[in-house]
C-alpha cells in the first residue's frame, strides 16, 4: 500500500511539472506571436529602374525630388543632389538631361510656385558655404535654372523640406547640430526667418504634409517626430516612432509621403538595416517594412539617404513610384545613383489600402 501511495505521489508531481512546462511553453509562444505581430512584416521588392550615376565618386548622391509635369506627365522630372558638385536632373527613364554645378548640395525639395503659375520653386540645402539655394523650374520648357542663394545662420545645413501654406512658400532647413530654421520665401525670392527650434541630436530627413500641415522630421539616432508646420504655432515635437522599435534602425535618414486615394503613408529610410519603414499618417501606426533587392537588370539598395514618392503613373507603375538613393551601385560597379521601385509592389506585399 505504501508503495502504491508513493507511486501516486510521484505521478502527481510529474504531472504538475508537465503542466507547468506546457503552460510556460504556451505563454512564451504567445509573447513571441505578439512580438512578431508588433514588428510587422518585412518584405522585399525589386528595382524597376535606375538613374545615371552621379559624376563624383565616394559618398556623393543624397536626396531626390520628383516634379510632375501636369501638362505632359511623360515629361516629368526626377531631381537628385550630388553632395560633391550640384544638382542632377533626370527624365523618367533615369537619363541625365542636365547638371547644375552649383556646389555641395545636400537635400532638395520643391512645390508649385504660389505666386505665379508658370514655374515651380525648388529649394536645396548647401553645406559649404552655408546657404539656402533657390532654383526655378519652368513648366513650359521643363527646365531648371539657378535663381539665387541666401547665406543662412546655420553652421552646416543638412535636410530641407518645402510647403505652401495660405498661399505662401516656406522652406524648413535643419543643421547637423539639431537646429531647425523655418523661412518664408517671398514673391521676389527673398527669405525671412519666421520660426526656429531644436532637437537634442542630429536630424536630416524632413517632409511636410501640406494637407494636415504636419512636418515630419527624422532624428538620426533617436526616431521620427512630427510638429505643426504653421509658423505661428509653438514647435512642439510629437513622437511617431522610436529607433529600436518597428524595425527602425539608426540612422533614420530620408522621409517621404505617399498620398494614396484613401490614406497617406509616411515612408522612412532605416539605414541601419537597409530597409524602409511604412506608417499610416492617420494614427502613425506601423504598417511594416520592405527591403529593395536586385532585379535581373538592376542591383538593390543599401545605406539609403534620401527618398521621394509620387502617385504619377508611369512605365508600368500604375500607382506611382518611389525614388531611393543607393549607397553602393554594383550592377555594374559605378558611382552612386538613385533607384526606382513601384508603389504597387510595396502596397500589395504589405497589404496596404
Amino acid at each position: 500500500m505504501i508503495a502504491i501511495c508513493d507511486t501516486l505521489l510521484i505521478f502527481q508531481e510529474w504531472r504538475g511539472r508537465v503542466c507547468l512546462a506546457l503552460a510556460l511553453l504556451l505563454l512564451s509562444l504567445f509573447f513571441i506571436g505578439c512580438s512578431s505581430h508588433s514588428e510587422g512584416k518585412m518584405v522585399t521588392v525589386e528595382v524597376r529602374a535606375e538613374t545615371t550615376p552621379v559624376p563624383h565618386d565616394g559618398d556623393a548622391a543624397d536626396d531626390p525630388a520628383i516634379w510632375v509635369n501636369n501638362a505632359s506627365p511623360s515629361d516629368s522630372l526626377i531631381l537628385g543632389t550630388d553632395k560633391r558638385g550640384g544638382l542632377q536632373v533626370f527624365d523618367l527613364y533615369g537619363n541625365e538631361i542636365s547638371y547644375l554645378a552649383i556646389g555641395r548640395l545636400n537635400n532638395v525639395d520643391l512645390r508649385s510656385n504660389p505666386y505665379e503659375d508658370t514655374n515651380t520653386i525648388v529649394v536645396a540645402s548647401q553645406r559649404e558655404p552655408s546657404r539656402l539655394v533657390i532654383f526655378l523650374l519652368d513648366h513650359e520648357q521643363a527646365s531648371i535654372n539657378f535663381e539665387i542663394a541666401h547665406v543662412v545662420e546655420l553652421p552646416e545645413p543638412y535636410g530641407i523640406c518645402a510647403t505652401v501654406l495660405n498661399d505662401k512658400f516656406f522652406a524648413v532647413l535643419n543643421d547637423k547640430n539639431g537646429t531647425f530654421h523655418q523661412y518664408e520665401i517671398s514673391p521676389t525670392y527673398e527669405v525671412k526667418l519666421v520660426r526656429e527650434w531644436a532637437m537634442e541630436t542630429q536630424p536630416e530627413g524632413c517632409v511636410v504634409d501640406d494637407i494636415t500641415r504636419k512636418i515630419y522630421v527624422g532624428e538620426e539616432e533617436v526616431g521620427i517626430w512630427w510638429l505643426s508646420a504653421t509658423p505661428q504655432e509653438q514647435p512642439e515635437l510629437q513622437r511617431v516612432a522610436k529607433v529600436g522599435e518597428h524595425r527602425l534602425a539608426a540612422d533614420v535618414e530620408g522621409l517621404t509621403l505617399y498620398h494614396g486615394q484613401s490614406k497617406t503613408y509616411l515612408v522612412a529610410s532605416s539605414q541601419g538595416n537597409n530597409s524602409y519603414a511604412v506608417f499610416d499618417t492617420t494614427d502613425h501606426s506601423y504598417q511594416g517594412s520592405f527591403r529593395v533587392v536586385d532585379s535581373k537588370r538592376f542591383d538593390g539598395t543599401s545605406d539609403t539617404d534620401g527618398i521621394a514618392a509620387s502617385t504619377l503613373p508611369v512605365r508600368g507603375m500604375g500607382e506611382g513610384f518611389i525614388v531611393l538613393q543607393d549607397g553602393e551601385n554594383t550592377k555594374p560597379k559605378a558611382n552612386q545613383n538613385f533607384k526606382v521601385i513601384s508603389w504597387t509592389d510595396v502596397r500589395t506585399k504589405l497589404d496596404l489600402d
